[in-house]
Parts: C-alpha cells; sequence; structure tokens
C-alpha cells in the first residue's frame, strides 16, 4: 500500500507540513531526535514545582469560555426541570413496586 492510497489528501497536507513527507508523498528521513530530548527519568528528577503547575492552570483557565447570564440561566433551568422530572419519575416507580411488593406479600 502506498503512501497515497494510505492518507486522505488532508492528512497528506499535515505530513507535508510537519516535515514527515516530501511533495511527491514519500516518508522523510529525519535525524534522531531523541539524543537532545530529555528522558524520561530526567524529566521525573527535575520534581514537582507547584508554581509552575498554578501557572499552567491560570493558563487554561484562561482558554475556558465562560456563559453568559441568559446561558447560565437556561441551562440551569433545563437542569433544574431534568432533575424534577428524574426525581418524580424515580419516585413514582418507588411508589408503584411498593404498592405491587405489598399486595404480592400480604
Amino acid at each position: 500500500m502506498s503512501i497515497n492510497e494510505q492518507y486522505n489528501r488532508e492528512q497528506k497536507r499535515l505530513l507535508q507540513r510537519q516535515g514527515a513527507i516530501d511533495a511527491e508523498g514519500m516518508p522523510v528521513a529525519r535525524p534522531a531526535e531523541r539524543a537532545t530530548r530529555p528522558t524520561p527519568s530526567a524529566q521525573a528528577r527535575t520534581g514537582f514545582r507547584p508554581r509552575q503547575y498554578f501557572d499552567e492552570v491560570i493558563l487554561e483557565l484562561r482558554k475556558v469560555m465562560k456563559p453568559k447570564r441568559p446561558e447560565l440561566i437556561n441551562y440551569a433551568t433545563v437542569v433544574f426541570f431534568t432533575l424534577a422530572f428524574l426525581m418524580s419519575l424515580v419516585y413514582g416507580l418507588d411508589y408503584v413496586y411498593s404498592l405491587a411488593s405489598s399486595h404480592l406479600f400480604q
């Protein structure tokens, strides 16, 4: 199976941008990068750095899209009514099963 049959057009373009294949779609021989990367054991030796952790948490939280007030009210309403429906369903089933079991064991 050639590279042209293995990947679709978008995948081939992505691989070309990453430098994994050339313009004809043939794999590109890349130099070994493992020697330049730190090994997992070297990364583990650096230890846990709380400041870096909290900086990364704040960075990720900035990417979160916060809902506007109307959306928040809409979502809360949907959750409330869904919970009310499920609670009433469970209550109804419990009531029916308790009636059935009381008639069964009398």
